[in-house]
């Protein structure tokens, strides 16, 4: 991605981004490192993508008179199976481990009780490797995880404790129809906001074997144990080349490498 004309050399660069995904616009300039840095550090720039993609597709269904029914207070999606990508499962790890007591206690003691009754349900096997199964062999364990009413081991008050550092996939989950529909979820009564594409599957392919069969991913609810057993293995890079991979991933094109001009494929 090449940088904005007449920039005085410096170590950023500045990417100015226009996609079109699946008929949707999405402008934004994006300004990174241009010496190697870890994947983490890209994590804002990730959520602040998702939310404009996220502020289009609200911006759709207002236009045709629909309104978002999500609101603090109405956690029945917090009890849902929640994937989250590898990178912000360590985030998670380190946001727990660094809060004051006894709040972090009382957090990580969630965390233990989802887990046993988990396990006392017979869903733990699979959620401790979701990324060797397919979304249809998933699909199932999901239905019987949110039959088990297991809250997020954020949820307090039924609302978000962690709102500013939620994972993408929670952000990007959105409906209109009415929120008591979504303790009793079906697809006849329960309508998703459409977007025009997940910035948090994009994010959980990068680093990934792309010839791996299916793509790793973690359930929030593990994320403290899974992020102690694996430690970050995927060496700092060059901001440009994490935005290369992440948008190949978000847009399913190849990117050409800097300097060549950037076009993103239509969708």
């Amino acid at each position: 991605m090449p940088p904005e004309p007449d920039s005085p050399p410096s170590r950023t660069i500045t990417a100015s981004v226009k996609l079109n995904l699946s008929g949707t616009p999405v402008e934004a300039k994006i300004t990174v490192p241009t010496a190697p840095f870890p994947l983490p550090m890209l994590l804002p720039t990730f959520r602040s993508m998702a939310e404009t993609i996220i502020g289009q597709a609200v911006e759709d269904v207002q236009s045709e008179g629909l309104t978002i029914s999500c609101r603090s207070g109405c956690g029945a999606c917090c009890r849902q199976l929640v994937p989250i990508s590898e990178v912000e499962a360590r985030l998670i790890h380190d946001l727990v481990m660094n809060f004051p007591e006894p709040r972090r206690s009382e957090v990580l003691a969630r965390f233990a009780e989802a887990r046993l009754r988990l396990e006392q349900a017979g869903l733990l096997e699979m959620l401790l490797t979701p990324g060797a199964f397919s979304d249809d062999q998933l699909r199932p364990v999901a239905l019987d995880y949110f039959r088990q009413g297991v809250p997020c081991p954020f949820l307090e008050d039924e609302s978000c404790s962690i709102y500013e550092e939620r994972p993408i996939s929670c952000r990007e989950y959105l409906v209109t129809s009415p929120a008591e529909h979504c303790a009793d979820p079906s697809p006849e009564t329960v309508h998703c906001v459409k977007l025009a594409a997940k910035v948090s599957r994009a994010v959980n392919r990068i680093g990934q074997d792309p010839e791996g069969r299916f793509v790793r991913w973690v359930p929030l609810i593990l994320a403290i144990e899974w992020a102690e057993a694996h430690p970050d293995d995927l060496p700092p890079r060059p901001g440009p080349e994490w935005l290369r991979e992440f948008f190949e991933h978000l847009t399913d094109g190849k990117i050409p490498a800097p300097p060549a001009p950037v076009e993103c494929p239509e969708q």
